[in-house]
């Protein structure tokens, strides 16, 4: 029975265990079956205990025989340890402390394997959330802007059912709606309202990154989880330096003398020299359309250049002026100068698009590849330009190279928005005599590329770059757009899930000393009954028999109700358990000759059981009945 209790345990700690592990990362939606669930767990955690408790209980009971007879112990020590699975007053009893440690040792490990395994096992198994990670195939939006270069507006591309279509960035005209004119084309005109209305909100949102669609994280991560991607397009983008030093060999239209503390602005910035006319030199029809009279012009909708961004403005260094400075009448602290030129260049962007709700991060990569249109503006010495962009090779024209032009024409629309937000000059009034204040010509105001009191960033060049890029991502927000289409990419998965987890660490902290020191108990238990040579028991009829001695009837007279105050001498009367009256084969001391009788008696009364002696006991005492 010891062996088989510690084998039942064992077995019930690995079902858990099991049970456990099946449940671990396992979503279940009905509260019942949780809760039936959870109750099996605890059912078998108590079986456990059940199980692992009796086994040390058949042991103690088995080990309190060996110490009754070894040592002479008072009736209330004897009483405390037949009940010291039911009361731990035991602990707190010196004698048992002093005369038998190992047994008390014992019976605390019966009191404390409930709290191992009913209390604390089902403590390895809680609910909450887990992160699934995985990684998948996943259409993700992406952005081609070779797909306005290959369409034509006559013939809108459906988007879903065909009930809408797709959006181009841009509006043309045309030398002939009908498309039948030979030598007809379209061209260039202005950005689609689609366009200026995904601009607007991006720019004077002022957020730190670009907008998206609502619903941007369920399409790319396919579902209610957060992942991350990265991917690479080509699109258009702004190239920033500062020029500050070199801008008038560069061709600057200004010079640093326009800004504080030279000069009044703030702010300036000229980005239009160069830009596509608008409107085209040519003749027109009356109407929408842009239909040219006669005979179509060799440059109309030619792209000859895509105009430098031209940007000075002044930080103010914090660094209040010395008294002999020549700026002390009007200023009170020195301002630095800067002169930024921007080039629109064809632009590889790769990105890692990361989504963890509620919010994203984009971590962007630029490698600029060539100019959108390669031409420099020749310049004469007063600043002003002279004569057209050269070389006139790199010219883009409607006429020839139709889907190069429509994607060229695309990126000048983002790029013509980007300069309608940044065009302008912010002056600012000298502080002394006062009070100074900002007058405001430009819309850079209205955007992020300013601080609180309308000053430019000071880290403006690559703010600038970091603002267009958000311009460019920002089309994303509108999916129907024509750039906007999907490709396949390695999407790493995070999905939070709500369900059991499970720590075998936890359980397994609990149950293996409990196994360690029950298994190191069963063969104590095992090495006792081997030199006990028999097996006891602490029921009804084994105290019955071995209280059968005359001494004991004597000593207790008075107290046989068994009822409570008992008397304090008989608690404090020590009791040994061994042979009475002699006993073994040669006789029991009185005369007789015969097994002798083991009982409990005071110490000077009993002498020591020895293994292998027929004491008198049942199976005797019916074979001599029945001679």
């Amino acid at each position: 029975m010891i062996g088989f209790s510690f084998l039942m345990g064992t077995i019930f700690a690995l079902s858990q265990h099991f049970l456990y592990r099946w449940l671990h990362h396992n979503l279940m939606e009905d509260e019942k079956d949780k809760f039936r669930v959870v109750l099996a767990g605890r059912a078998l955690a108590y079986l456990a205990k059940v199980a692992f408790g009796g086994c040390v209980i058949l042991v103690f009971r088995q080990r309190i025989w060996r110490t009754f007879r070894e040592h002479a112990l008072s009736v209330l020590t004897i009483d405390q340890f037949f009940g010291a699975t039911e009361d731990p007053s035991l602990f707190m009893n010196t004698e048992a402390l002093y005369t038998a440690p190992v047994l008390v040792m014992i019976a605390a490990v019966i009191w404390i394997i409930p709290l191992a395994t009913i209390i604390f096992s089902p403590g390895a198994l809680t609910f909450g959330n887990f992160v699934e990670l995985k990684s998948a195939s996943q259409q993700v939006p992406t952005m081609d802007f070779t797909a306005e270069g290959l369409t034509d507006w006559r013939y809108p591309v459906p988007v879903g059912n065909g009930s809408t279509s797709k959006r181009s960035l841009m509006y043309y005209n045309t030398t002939d709606v009908q498309a039948k004119t030979p030598g007809w084309f379209d061209y260039y005109d202005q950005p689609s309202a689609e366009l200026k209305r995904i601009a607007l909100l991006m720019a004077y949102s002022t957020n730190e990154y670009p907008n998206v669609k609502a619903t941007g994280r369920q399409d790319a991560c396919g579902g209610n989880a957060n992942c991350t991607y990265e991917q690479s397009f080509v699109a258009p983008g702004y190239q920033c330096e500062e020029v500050t030093d070199r801008a008038l060999d560069l061709g600057a239209p200004f010079n640093t003398s326009v800004l504080v503390p030279n000069g009044r602005n703030l702010y300036h910035a000229e980005v239009d020299h160069g830009a596509y006319l608008q409107p085209q030199n040519a003749v027109f029809e009356d109407g929408p359309g842009g239909i040219p009279i006669g005979e179509p012009p060799e440059d109309l909708g030619v792209f000859k250049s895509e105009p430098y961004l031209w940007i000075g403005y002044a930080v103010n260094s914090t660094v209040r002026l010395a008294s002999d400075d020549p700026f002390i009448r009007n200023w009170t602290h020195r301002y630095v100068p800067h002169i930024v030129r921007c080039t629109h260049m064809e632009t590889k962007y790769t990105v890692t698009w990361n989504w963890t709700e509620p919010l994203f991060h984009t971590t962007v990569q630029r490698e600029y590849l060539n100019p959108i249109v390669n031409t420099e503006l020749t310049r004469l010495g007063n600043g002003s330009i002279s004569g057209d962009p050269q070389p006139s090779s790199n010219y883009i024209s409607p006429r020839d190279d139709v889907a190069r032009y429509k994607r060229v024409a695309s990126y000048h629309a983002v790029g013509s928005m980007f300069r309608q937000f940044i065009r302008g000059t912010v002056d600012l009034v000298a502080p002394l005599p006062g009070p100074s204040y900002a007058l405001v010509y430009s819309d850079i105001t209205k955007t992020r590329l300013v601080q609180p009191n309308v000053h430019p960033k000071e880290n403006l060049t690559k703010e600038l770059e970091s603002f267009y890029t958000d311009l460019v991502l920002s089309i994303f927000s509108t999916p129907d757009m024509l750039v906007i289409s999907n490709e396949t990419s390695v999407v790493n998965r995070t999905l939070i899930h709500s369900s059991f987890i499970y720590v075998p660490i936890r359980l397994w902290q609990c149950y293996a000393p409990v196994i360690f020191v029950t298994l190191l108990i069963l063969l104590f238990g095992a090495l006792t009954i081997w030199e006990d040579g028999t097996t006891f028991s602490v029921g009804f009829s084994r105290i019955l028999v071995t209280t059968r001695n005359t001494t004991l009837d004597h000593i207790s007279r008075g107290a046989c109700l068994g009822n409570d105050p008992f008397p304090v001498e008989l608690m404090h009367t020590q009791l040994r358990f061994g042979a009475v009256g002699g006993g073994g084969s040669a006789g029991d001391g009185l005369g007789h000759q015969g097994p002798g009788h083991c009982a409990f008696g005071v110490d000077s009364e009993v002498a020591p059981i020895e293994r292998g002696v027929p004491y008198a006991g049942l199976r005797q005492r019916t074979k001599k009945s029945e001679a």
